[in-house]
């Protein structure tokens, strides 16, 4: 549907929904993302894509394929946190539907998500469940079960390691989005972005989970959530912002730290693990300072980061999770006596 066909749709009493879609170097893919946003059930739809900076000729192939059909931004590569906000930015709809151009959106999903935002006005955030598929797109991949959240989903987020909302899945009130300010505004926020946005959200309004798998998550090689390095910062950075967004509600100051010290020695593992043992150890150091029952540790492993090279972070961690299956099992041999 074109912008001028959504508006004369809009005015007819059916809210306009605006499915934006980052991209980048992912013109294999994001051509079934666009149409799994063109074949919904729910017809007054407007498909913005944001070409942040593509280097295999996305936006010339996206013009050539949908001309008015799209509303395409283009941009100099700034991550996907920023490049969803250029979406907002543009967007005209009343509701915001995120979809990755890796992605695809089960045919019912806005009616769905429409229907739950009908039924109980003040839900500000509808995610679902999905399915992980492999690399074709089509063939199903194991997917664990969905997450459920109690109403506390600002606590009950916070206190996970990382964001367990895909946010492919998410629908979400634009005026919502835009009273929080959308995404952060950090060109190296390019992974936990999502977290970030959703805690924000969570502090102020209401979400609502449904259990159906109502998108599809492309499972391959050169998926963001795979880079190891940019994941831990980016959980460091959103438990960082965290200290401005009432955690106190949630957790005692020692819990917190603790939670921020373990970000600040996950990220030290993946600098050391790059060659960067200076910013290793800085951040083994801060972990220390944050969390003093733990300190010996974190100063041990800044310690190490002088002794020991890069590749020693792999049997760190593969003894670490050795260590955790032995805890768990003696945790249930213990719980049948």
């Amino acid at each position: 549907m074109t912008r001028a066909h959504a508006r004369s749709a809009t005015e007819s009493g059916a809210p306009l929904v605006s499915i934006v879609i980052p991209t980048f170097n992912r013109q294999h893919f994001v051509l079934d993302a666009i149409e799994s946003g063109f074949n919904q059930s729910y017809a007054n739809c407007e498909v913005i894509v944001v070409d942040d900076g593509s280097q295999d000729g996305t936006a010339d192939f996206l013009r050539e394929t949908y001309g008015d059909r799209i509303v395409l931004v283009t941009q100099a590569n700034q991550g996907p946190g920023i490049a969803r906000n250029s979406g907002i930015a543009v967007a005209s709809g009343e509701f915001i539907h995120f979809l990755d151009a890796d992605d695809q959106l089960h045919p019912q999903k806005i009616e769905i998500g429409l229907d739950i935002f009908r039924r109980w006005p003040e839900v500000a955030v509808v995610f679902s469940h999905f399915q992980f598929v492999a690399h074709d797109g089509e063939t199903p991949v194991e997917t664990p079960p969905f997450d459920q959240y109690t109403d506390d989903v600002f606590c009950e987020l916070l206190r996970q390691t990382g964001c367990r909302i895909l946010t492919s899945s998410s629908m979400i009130r634009a005026e919502a989005l835009r009273a929080i300010g959308g995404f952060a505004d950090d060109v190296d926020f390019r992974s936990a972005e999502d977290w970030d946005l959703f805690l924000r959200l969570a502090r102020r309004y209401r979400f609502h989970g449904i259990d159906r798998p109502l998108v599809y998550r492309r499972m391959h090689d050169s998926m963001i959530s795979d880079d190891r390095l940019h994941g831990a910062l980016g959980r460091l950075k959103t438990m960082r912002n965290a200290r401005q967004y009432g955690w106190e509600t949630c957790m005692t100051p020692l819990e917190f730290d603790r939670k921020l010290a373990a970000r600040h020695h996950v990220y030290a593992l993946y600098l050391w693990q790059a060659g960067q043992a200076k910013a290793a150890r800085g951040h083994f150091l801060q972990a220390a300072a944050l969390c003093p029952p733990e300190a010996k540790q974190r100063r041990l492993f800044a310690l190490y980061t002088w002794l020991l090279p890069p590749e020693a972070v792999d049997w760190t961690l593969a003894l670490a999770q050795r260590l955790r299956r032995l805890m768990r099992g003696a945790a249930a041999e213990a719980s049948k006596t």
